[in-house]
């Protein structure tokens, strides 16, 4: 319940500002452990492109 609870903030606070893509959700934990990995490559959720379960894109062009 708490993972579900806190997937959903990175989500909503991630739409809201505009800097993640999720697509393809069918298993949160995958999608969770990618958004984490992906916000410390990329260097911060603005530079997040997508998320996905088999991975994460970092922008190009922040």
């Amino acid at each position: 319940m708490k993972n579900s609870i806190i997937l959903a903030a990175v989500l909503l606070a991630a739409s809201l500002s505009g800097c993640i893509a999720v697509s393809g959700v069918h298993d949160e934990d995958i999608v969770r452990a990618n958004t984490e990995l992906a916000v410390r490559v990329c260097g911060g959720e603005a530079n997040i492109q997508e998320v996905t379960e088999d991975g994460y894109v970092c922008r190009t062009n922040p």
